[in-house]
């Protein structure tokens, strides 16, 4: 084998073998048939490459089973008649009248002691006028680096509205930043209370969340709620896969649509759980104290357990909170 064979093979070849055996192990529904369908691809590639002649016979081999592996994979289209996982049913509905916003399917779950949901949807109302604050949550699920991020709108008088980006799962399918890449996830909003969004993490899963309030003109905060809006009609109609590194929880809500904020290049998408550290840099926080300082006091998880299911969590968490 020549070296430029090899250097071929090892480069191209064998990426793309991988990355075919994820592709389809991602998409079988039985663990039996998903571990057995990702290996047809590894062995087939493997063998050919062991007992064929490489030009043209194995390279023959493994680039047809690449052309099956893409038109398989280009013919996947999100759908909405899914059977979806327990709380990701029912999509929000939202409606503009006048300079109020109509939020329909809005959540507001409870969960039992054994952290089973129990479903309910409300219909609120929103101000827009009256619009005031956004605050931002880092709820980390899996060490420092990585986080689930989500924003709540503040509208002056103790009302919130918290939007969540999440992956819409299917029920026989779990979470892993993995399948998010292979086109098993669809993208949802999430419009609810904090009772249920953010309580969610600080009490039922116990994740550590931190909130901070960020800078941003009252202008921008309309236009972001606004671009939310849009999103999310469209979203009722067409929908979208989700992806853990270019269509996720962060760069749904703030790089992708009609008002982005611009820290952009500045910001890791995929480590998303330093995201506070950097928009502190970038000014985005309150400057009063040092970060660690910062962060410390914007932990909630203390604050969100004392509180409970109490009707004025959302202003418990809030206590004391740094201002920027």
């Amino acid at each position: 084998m020549t070296l430029l064979a090899g250097l071929f093979i090892g480069l191209v070849v064998v990426p793309t073998t991988i990355w075919m055996a994820l592709a389809v192990h991602y998409h079988a529904r039985r663990p039996w048939l998903r571990w057995f369908a990702s290996f047809v691809p590894l062995v087939v590639v493997g063998t050919s490459l062991g007992v064929l002649p490489l030009v043209p016979w194995a390279l023959a081999v493994w680039l047809g089973l690449l052309a099956i592996t893409f038109v398989w994979w280009f013919s996947l289209r999100p759908r909405l008649d899914r059977d979806w996982a327990a709380g990701m049913e029912v999509l929000p509905c939202l409606e503009l009248i006048g300079d109020s916003l109509r939020v329909r399917n809005f959540r507001n779950f409870s969960y039992t002691a054994a952290g089973e949901p129990i479903p309910r949807y409300e219909e609120r109302m929103f101000d827009l006028a009256k619009l005031s604050s956004l605050d931002y949550f880092l709820s980390h699920w899996s060490g420092p680096v990585m986080a689930h991020t989500l924003v709540s709108f503040g509208f002056g008088d103790e009302q919130f509205l918290c939007v969540s980006v999440e992956a819409r799962r299917q029920r026989w399918q779990s979470y892993s930043p993995l399948w998010g890449l292979f086109r098993s996830y669809q993208l949802m909003f999430v419009f609810g209370d904090e009772r249920d969004i953010v309580r969610l993490r600080t009490n039922i899963r116990r994740e550590r969340v931190y909130m901070y309030r960020l800078r941003l003109p009252p202008d921008h905060l309309r236009r972001l709620l606004l671009d939310y809006v849009s999103r999310v009609e469209r979203l009722a109609t067409q929908p979208a896969w989700y992806n853990s590194i270019t269509s996720n929880c962060t760069t749904n809500l703030f790089y992708r649509g009609q008002a982005p904020v611009p820290w952009w290049n500045k910001l890791g998408i995929f480590l998303n759980g330093f995201s506070a550290r950097t928009m502190y840099r970038l000014g985005y926080l309150s400057d009063s104290l040092p970060f660690t300082e910062l962060q410390a006091r914007s932990a909630i998880r203390e604050r969100a357990l004392a509180a409970g299911d109490a009707a004025d969590f959302s202003r418990q968490i809030r206590e004391p909170m740094v201002m920027p």
